[in-house]
């Protein structure tokens, strides 16, 4: 029999209960369709990043040019790869749809850098700004990562922009 009902003292014995302290798993969350401001999925099964299909965009800066980008589709990282051109990470650029041309929205500024901006790539083929995630067109800018809309609108609202 494990254990005793009592101590040495005569006390009953109760036994301790032992809780499994559950760590926080953080998955990763990746985005598997993104779409232009004319419907055009712009996630790319043959453009990986950080393991997972890209997001395509066309770029267009002053110094760096013209190419072809493509962000990672998991949100908070900041990975990129250039397929064609080169770009100046810290350029401000353009971004646009590869297949029809149509420039990304604008939610707001950023304010990493003047001329920089927040642009929006939707969830669903409608246009629809609740249902959308929000990067940087500043590729070195921490804002550059993928993520929810929502936040980013919350996170313009405390910078007081």
């Amino acid at each position: 029999m494990p254990g005793n009902m009592f101590d040495d003292k005569g006390r009953l014995n109760i036994p301790e209960v032992r809780r499994n302290q559950s760590r926080k798993v953080e998955a990763e969350v990746v985005v598997n369709a993104v779409y232009c401001p004319n419907g055009h999925n712009l996630v790319s099964v043959d453009h990986e990043v950080s393991g997972f299909p890209g997001i395509l965009v066309r770029f267009r800066g002053r110094m760096s040019g013209e190419g072809l980008v493509a962000l990672s589709s998991v949100f908070g990282d900041t990975s990129y790869c250039v397929i064609e051109g080169e770009v100046d990470p810290d350029e401000p650029l353009k971004l646009s749809c590869p297949q029809c041309g149509a420039e990304l929205d604008v939610l707001a500024s950023c304010p990493c850098r003047a001329n920089a901006v927040t642009v929006l790539g939707y969830l669903y083929p409608r246009k629809d700004p609740h249902q959308a995630i929000a990067f940087c067109n500043v590729l070195s800018c921490p804002n550059s990562a993928v993520i929810r809309s929502g936040e980013a609108i919350r996170l313009l609202a405390e910078s007081g922009r």
